[in-house]
């Protein structure tokens, strides 16, 4: 119920617009890993796409996908895309 403020002192706060840029940047970075991979490829888009979203638009995109192809999909991408947004906010820190 409460909050420990001196556990919270090495918090980062990375701007939305360069976890973007960086994620892009790392997309182009990665795409000759994916060569004769189209489906690989995909899912790393979709991941690397929901990765920029803000939290209410991930979660509207995960809840969207759960719907329509399944729980097990959707949570495979919801991690892929905590993935790849912490290891971002990593490297921006």
């Amino acid at each position: 119920m409460f909050q420990n403020i001196s556990a919270q002192t090495e918090a980062v706060i990375v701007n939305a617009p360069d976890i973007v840029t960086a994620i892009d940047a790392a997309m182009l970075r990665r795409r000759d890993e994916y060569a004769g991979q189209p489906m690989a490829w995909k899912v790393f888009c979709e991941a690397s796409h929901v990765a920029t979203l803000c939290e209410p638009m991930r979660s509207a995109f995960i809840n969207r996908v759960a719907n329509e192809r399944g729980a097990d999909i959707a949570l495979r991408l919801k991690a892929k895309a905590e993935s790849i947004r912490a290891a971002v906010i990593a490297e921006l820190a």
